[in-house]
C-alpha cells in the first residue's frame, strides 16, 4: 500500500487547497521575481527571474473496517527558480517563453504505518512552456486574453515515484475601476475566467481505490487591485483575488492577478 501525491499539480496551484482520497492538501506560496526592462537594449523584450517558494501541508487520513485509523503528516518547503523571456510581438500583444526547475524537500513526517509506504525522499520539479497574452482597452475596462501551452513534472530522487502531464490554459479576464479613491489611489476590480485541459491527463491516487483522472478543470476568479501605477514595497501594481476551481478536481485557491 502507499500514498503518492502529485505534487507538481499541488505547487502549481500556487496558493490554495484540495481534497482527494483521504488526502487534504493545502499549499502556499510567495511569487518571488523580479523583472529586467529592455534587455539587450530591445525596447519589446524583458526578462523575467523569479524564485517562487512554496510551503506544502499535506494530511492523509483512513479509517478501516476494524475501526483503526491510519494518519500521515508531511510538511513540503519547496523551491523552483524559473526564467521567463517576455517579447511584444505586437501593440498589446506578448509571447513569454519560461521555464522553472526546481527542488521539494521533506521537513516534518509523522506516520501512523498500517504496512503503509510514504515516500520521504526529495523531489525535484520542472515545467517548461510557452504563453501568450493580449491586452484590449475599451473606455475603462480592460479585456486580457490569455493562452499557455506547458509541460509539468516531479520525480523523486530515488526514482521511485514520477508524475508528468501537459495542459493547455485558455483564459479571458475582465478588469475595471471601482469609481472612488483611497488617498489618492483608485481600487479597480477584476473577474477572470480560465479552462485547463491536461494532455492527455493527470492522475490524483486515492487510497484502495482507482485514481481520480483529471481531464477538464475550469476556475472562476476575483482580483482587487490600484488602477494607478504603484510600487509596494519591491512589488509594482500588485494584486490579490480568491477562485474557486471546478470540474474533474475542486480546488480553492488564492492568486495574484490573471496567471498569464
Amino acid at each position: 500500500m502507499s500514498v503518492e501525491v502529485n505534487f507538481i499539480y499541488a505547487f502549481e496551484l500556487g496558493f490554495g487547497s484540495y481534497k482527494v482520497g483521504g488526502l487534504n492538501v493545502h499549499v502556499y506560496g510567495i511569487p518571488l521575481s523580479h523583472t529586467f526592462k529592455e534587455i539587450f537594449g530591445n525596447e519589446k523584450l524583458d526578462l523575467v527571474l523569479s524564485a517562487p517558494v512554496y510551503y506544502g501541508r499535506f494530511r492523509f487520513r483512513h479509517r478501516f473496517e476494524d475501526g483503526t485509523k491510519l494518519k500521515v503528516d508531511q510538511d513540503v518547503i519547496s523551491v523552483i527558480p524559473g526564467v521567463k523571456l517576455q517579447y511584444e510581438v505586437l501593440d498589446n500583444w506578448y509571447l513569454k517563453p519560461f521555464v522553472n526547475m526546481g527542488g521539494a524537500w521533506v521537513v516534518y513526517d509523522k506516520t501512523n504505518p498500517r504496512g503503509l509506504k510514504v515516500d520521504d525522499s526529495s523531489i525535484f520539479l520542472y515545467t517548461f512552456g510557452i504563453t501568450s497574452l493580449y491586452e484590449i482597452f475599451w473606455k475603462k475596462f480592460t479585456f486580457k486574453v490569455g493562452n499557455k501551452i506547458s509541460w509539468a513534472g516531479n520525480t523523486t530522487t530515488n526514482g521511485d515515484t514520477e508524475e508528468s502531464y501537459g495542459v493547455l490554459e485558455n483564459g479571458l479576464d475582465v478588469k475595471h475601476p471601482l469609481g472612488f479613491t483611497i488617498k489618492g489611489y483608485e481600487p479597480d476590480l477584476s473577474v477572470f475566467f480560465n479552462w485547463y485541459r491536461f494532455l492527455p491527463e493527470t492522475k490524483f491516487d486515492r487510497f484502495l481505490r482507482d485514481p481520480l483522472i483529471v481531464k477538464n478543470q475550469y476556475e472562476i476568479a476575483t482580483t482587487v487591485g490600484v488602477a494607478n501605477d504603484i510600487k509596494l514595497w519591491v512589488v509594482r501594481n500588485p494584486r490579490v483575488g480568491v477562485g474557486y476551481i471546478f470540474g474533474d478536481l475542486k480546488a480553492f485557491s488564492v492568486n495574484f492577478g490573471f496567471p498569464f
